[in-house]
């Protein structure tokens, strides 16, 4: 792996053959702008975080892995992962940073996608046949259901709101809501009529 600065280029090699068999391959690599974790996904499911830390330096570099189990879909936002796995169909929650994995969020069916809001503080699963569910990462509790209209092409969230691209070509805003919240009721009545 070469990691780039604006000063220099460090060289660290990346040996994952513990975790996974010779045959496999990746077949992504993902990551967050602002964070020094990298997700490997092979094609045999196998997903490996990768935490990168440089010395004071800036010269050297060591790195610390981290297997999940077997994921089909996967989201990461804001050092939060949502991983599923269809002969489970389990939606399990992880916090990277604080090293937590939540007890699995058993779904009726097969996830179709998955994603975070912005801040990683709600997690949506658009479940078959086209049910969307929105569950809050500190306690895992249900805070919405919804059937959708359409098949959905694409789901795409930040703090406010949840954008669905539709098989009919248009786009289902939804407003995030969270009863709890003490600002609710302002942000609804600043929504335009």
């Amino acid at each position: 792996m070469v990691i780039c600065t604006m000063e220099r280029v460090i060289y660290i090699d990346v040996d994952v053959s513990p975790y996974i068999s010779s045959s496999s391959s990746l077949k992504s690599i993902t990551s967050e702008k602002t964070q020094n974790l990298l997700l490997l996904y092979f094609n045999n499911k196998t997903l490996i975080s990768c935490q990168v830390k440089l010395n004071e330096s800036n010269e050297k570099g060591s790195l610390q892995f981290t297997l999940f189990d077997q994921a089909d879909k996967f989201c990461l936002q804001n050092n939060c992962l949502a991983t599923y796995n269809n002969g489970k169909t389990q939606l399990n929650l992880h916090d990277i940073r604080s090293c937590t994995c939540y007890e699995p969020i058993q779904l009726d069916n097969e996830c179709q996608y998955l994603c975070f809001n912005e801040s990683a503080t709600y997690v949506f699963a658009l479940v078959k046949p086209r049910v969307l569910f929105m569950y809050r990462m500190t306690d895992r509790r249900q805070m919405a259901k919804l059937f959708v209209y359409d098949f959905v092409l694409s789901m795409v969230a930040d703090n406010d709101f949840l954008v669905l691209a539709m098989n009919d070509r248009r786009l289902l805003t939804l407003m995030i809501a969270d009863p709890d919240d003490p600002t609710l009721q302002a942000r609804i009545q600043a929504l335009p009529s």
